[in-house]
């Protein structure tokens, strides 16, 4: 834990509630007012107006000619400015980005005021004032490029340092590594609100419209002190809002399988197509309530998708089949916008979506019989008040609240009243599982915020600052009611059906959830503050000071813990206090080029999933699993005996007579599974940052950058086993001793022990759309390096006995991606009368992989861990690969992603500004099959033998679009 002790000038602490929220969904504008000569010009009254909504904010420049406003909804403005004996000052179209701040610099001419100077000038594109390493999208690049499932999240793998993963099993469940970090190390936000799955902090938690976002901001590194709650990337999205025109557009995506290709294993297994569709359709629509003062803004969206996967179980090819998931999803979004006067504004926005899901498959290892559903109701609201208080201080209050309501579980469990124990167990044999899906989950979380953030332009003062200060307060109530695995899994050490006559297909454990289904309720409550100046020390340098502390407190009950004086003693981490410096050097005078650079400590905020265990899996609980035989693997099956556990002896059927006499229901007993606690020193994940980079805009429309990214991840979470034992043996099935004997199996305690380096050249090149095309090209080589997985709670498996020998876990981090690139573009084809090309091309390293043989144990420590030798190595059969290994773990890596996506068709204008597109997207052109990694462990069937393809496709389709806007 790092205790920076960072000398700042005298900041001012205002005490005010609310998320340190600056710029979250917001864009600057400040700059220098001078004459023909040079001399600044004090007094100047400036009027910038929304050119869309006639929004305004006004102000006056300060004593030495500048000016700054704060809190700007992103979009296209006018400027306007106008002193007594100089002609007014007129310029438009100038483009406000969300998250960043456009110097523009005004030049009065003398003259009287019934004369007036327009400006015609391109927006800069490089933000002077800032250290912050990202990038940008905006609603045009989002319509043009082709888009498999017109899915937000796919859009972010367009900035460099971005990896993107969009799972099968779960519609609109997308995540993205940012720098090297876990998926969890990202905060979204959505119109300056939270939008996080407060319980897993994996991925956004409502699927964001593209038809509604105007656009998104990813930051990569070196974000500023008003960000926080994550040390890995900042997604800062804003919806459109209404306008003084009625706008609009409406839409339709259509797939069909006539115009899909079999998957790679579909067609090399002979297996039917399956009837893959998709249909998304819907429409926005927003305009005046008054004329320059109200605004509404509606967006619908419907989804009805089968989404095709094949089932591919090579050593039970009977089982093999094409299934398709169903989605039938309803999103819906309302925003209402209101300036009352020139002091004061506000805005409310709600977002929901309904999205149940049939035929679920997590993976292909997973027959038809283990298929189960999801029911998930996603919501966010956001309400807004900004105060302008004189000329150089603007207040932003917002409230939010951001939910989920997710139930999943097979089919059967949804029919019998959630009666789990009631149903078939789960196969799981040593490639696939089979009979029935042990999951059955309830799970409702919210998070409710209350912010204030100030804003205050402070001239004259050895140069000008922009400082600001905010204070947030998140609430964080989570129930879960946890039905699963009450049908028990039987685990087999084979793939052959059971046969009552052969002791070989006999299964060699069970686990079970006893005596009943878990049901518990945690709270949590999050204070964060922050202070934040950037000086403009001259016209070239701007310095950025800012300090933030995070304070978390998570009740998290600490019975029956000998470490803890009493249950409610549950450790609270108090020294979060994170510097934020920066410097930002203009090379030239027109802030063409800048040097850019900073230090920065960033805190990762605990996630309920890794506190749910504490809770639910003590000492003595009311609901846990427990496994037979306790200690190993009963070795009877393995070796051709029958086994001798009492609880296999019938093949995998549950004895339930047994299972209630031993544990019966309702009652509250010693856990005989795995144990989770807590421990008393506990705290934050932190990262230390430091970035260096340099930016160039390039005529008017390119810029271009690069910058080096170093982050060391420090005490990142592991648990460390209190009640390790060794085997008697090397034998994979043979018994493991015990230390403590008042414990069955593992005593897992939380603690910091983890750590990873990341080190990064991040080059990104946009050309914005101009003389009839726009191009954009990002391009990552890094390195991430540690003793830890990818920084989420991990087991430490080289524990022996006490000694925790993490140094035999050093390695790249399976989220170490190489080499990331993405290429895309939009062409206006010239004397075509509309015809518009565009594609996405993305390509990037495989992922490390630890090669093992499970056969043996040879520290006897009950884990199989233990890296193959150095060498070459092979898969056996169909779709085997081979690698070269390194000897250590994590030490191979899978197979590259490569897949290029095209559009092409019309863009049709018609009378009143109105436009009809038509156009046939083809994905995945070359029809390249991207491979998941294949298993590592050499004792397994599948052994380096690919068998699923990543996020399950796309194959080469075709999908047709048909868009309106008016």
């Amino acid at each position: 834990m790092p205790r920076p002790v960072i000398i700042f000038w005298l900041p001012i602490w205002l005490a005010a509630l609310g998320t340190a929220s600056g710029q979250q969904g917001t864009a600057e504008i400040r700059g220098l007012i001078t004459d023909e000569q040079g001399a600044e010009l004090p007094g100047v009254a400036i009027v910038v107006t929304n050119q869309d909504s006639g929004i305004f904010r006004e102000t006056m420049s300060s004593a030495d000619g500048s000016y700054f406003i704060s809190a700007l909804a992103p979009g296209t403005y006018e400027i306007a400015a106008e002193l007594q004996g100089f002609k007014r000052y007129r310029r438009g179209d100038t483009q406000l980005e969300v998250g960043k701040t456009t110097t523009i610099e005004i030049q009065l001419q003398i003259g009287g005021l019934q004369d007036v100077v327009i400006v015609n000038a391109a927006t800069p594109l490089v933000d002077t004032t800032s250290k912050e390493v990202g990038g940008s999208v905006g609603s045009q690049e989002m319509t043009d490029l082709p888009s498999f499932n017109r899915n937000f999240v796919t859009y972010l793998s367009l900035l460099p340092g971005v990896a993107m993963r969009i799972p099968t099993d779960s519609f609109g469940a997308g995540f993205i590594t940012v720098s090297g970090q876990s998926f969890r190390n990202v905060n979204y936000t959505f119109d300056g609100a939270s939008n996080n799955d407060d319980f897993d902090s994996l991925v956004s938690q409502v699927r964001l419209p593209i038809e509604a976002v105007q656009e998104f901001q990813v930051l990569t590194a070196q974000f500023d002190a008003e960000f926080g709650t994550a040390a890995g990337g900042i997604v800062n999205a804003i919806s459109k809002q209404g306008t003084n025109v009625f706008h609009g557009s409406a839409f339709a995506a259509v797939q069909d399988s006539a115009a899909t290709a079999r998957d790679y294993f579909a067609r090399t297994l002979k297996l039917a197509k399956p009837q893959t569709r998709q249909q998304q359709w819907g429409g926005t629509f927003g305009g005046p309530i008054v004329q320059n003062k109200a605004h509404f803004f509606v967006s619908l969206e419907r989804v009805l998708q089968d989404r095709g996967i094949t089932i591919n179980i090579p050593m039970r090819p009977e089982l093999n089949s094409t299934q398709f998931t169903q989605d039938r999803v309803w999103n819906v979004l309302a925003r209402f916008d209101h300036q009352p006067n020139a002091s004061q504004s506000w805005a409310v926005r709600w977002l929901q979506e309904w999205s149940p899901q049939l035929n679920q498959f997590p993976n292909t290892a997973t027959t038809v019989a283990a298929n189960d559903q999801e029911r998930d109701t996603d919501w966010t609201i956001v309400g807004t008040l900004t105060s302008v208080i004189g000329h150089t201080k603007v207040n932003t209050v917002r409230a939010s609240t951001t939910g989920e309501d997710l139930t999943n579980g097979n089919p059967n469990f949804f029919k019998n009243d959630r009666r789990q124990e009631m149903l078939l167990p789960t196969l799981s044999y040593l490639s696939f599982t089979d009979q029935q899906s042990a999951r059955a989950l309830r799970r409702v979380d919210r998070g409710s915020a209350f912010d204030d953030t100030f804003a205050w332009f402070v001239p004259g003062r050895a140069g000008a600052h922009e400082v600001k200060f905010g204070l947030q307060y998140l609430y964080t109530p989570l129930r879960i009611q946890n039905w699963g695995n009450q049908n028990g899994t039987f685990t087999f050490s084979h793939d052959l059906p059971f046969d009552t006559a052969d002791p070989r297909t006999y299964p060699e454990r069970l686990s079970i959830r006893v005596p009943g289904p878990l049901d518990v309720f945690m709270d949590g409550h999050f204070i964060s503050g922050f202070v934040q100046d950037k000086w403009s020390t001259g016209s070239r340098l701007t310095l950025s000071l800012g300090a933030r502390y995070d304070l978390e407190v998570m009740p998290v009950s600490e019975r029956d813990n000998p470490k803890f004086a009493s249950p409610s003693a549950y450790p609270i981490d108090k020294n979060n206090l994170s510097p934020r410096l920066g410097a930002t050097y203009a090379l030239d005078g027109s802030g063409r080029s800048i040097l850019r650079g900073g230090f920065g400590i960033f805190y990762q905020r605990t996630p309920w999933t890794f506190l749910t265990n504490i809770v639910s899996q003590g000492v003595f609980a009311d609901s846990f699993n427990v496994t037979f035989s306790a200690n190993g693997s009963d070795p009877g099956p393995s070796v051709g005996q029958f086994p001798t556990d009492p609880m296999l002896m019938s093949g995998p059927i549950v004895d339930r007579s047994r299972i209630d006499a031993l544990f019966p229901a309702g009652t509250r007993q010693k856990n005989t599974g795995e144990v989770f606690l807590d421990s008393p020193n506990r705290h934050l994940p932190w990262s230390r940052q430091i970035t260096a980079g340099y930016e160039r805009q390039i005529g008017t429309h390119l810029v271009a950058s690069v910058d080096y990214i170093h982050s060391g991840q420090r005490e990142l979470y592991m648990r460390k086993n209190l009640n390790p034992g060794l085997r008697t043996s090397t034998s994979r099935t043979a018994q493991l001793v015990r230390v403590d004997p008042n414990f069955v199996g593992n005593v897992w305690e939380i603690g910091n022990y983890g750590w990873i380096d990341y080190d990064a050249m991040q080059v990104h090149v946009d050309k914005r759309l101009g003389q009839g095309y726009s191009v954009r090209g990002s391009y990552t080589l890094s390195r991430g390096y540690g003793n830890i997985d990818q920084g989420v709670d991990e087991a430490i498996d080289s524990q022996l006995l006490d000694d925790l020998r993490l140094e035999l876990n050093n390695g790249p981090t399976i989220i170490d991606v190489r080499h990331i690139l993405s290429i895309s573009g939009t062409w206006d084809v010239p004397r075509t009368r509309g015809l518009k090309i565009s594609g996405v091309l993305q390509m990037r390293s495989g992922t490390p992989l630890t090669l093992i043989d499970s056969r043996t144990d040879p520290d006897r420590n009950g884990f199989f861990q233990e890296a193959l030798p150095p060498g070459e190595y092979s898969g056996v059969g169909p779709d085997a690969i081979t690698v070269e290994n390194s000897g250590w773990r994590r030490g191979t890596r899978g197979p590259g992603y490569a897949r290029l996506d095209l559009r092409t068709g019309y863009r049709l204008p018609l009378p009143h500004e109105r436009t009809l597109d038509m156009f046939v997207d083809v994905f995945n052109i070359t029809n390249r099959a991207n491979f998941n990694n294949p298993t590592g462990d050499r004792r397994l069937t599948d052994f380096l033998i690919v068998r699923s393809i990543v996020d399950g496709g796309p194959t080469r389709l075709a999908q047709l679009n048909l868009r309106y806007a008016f």
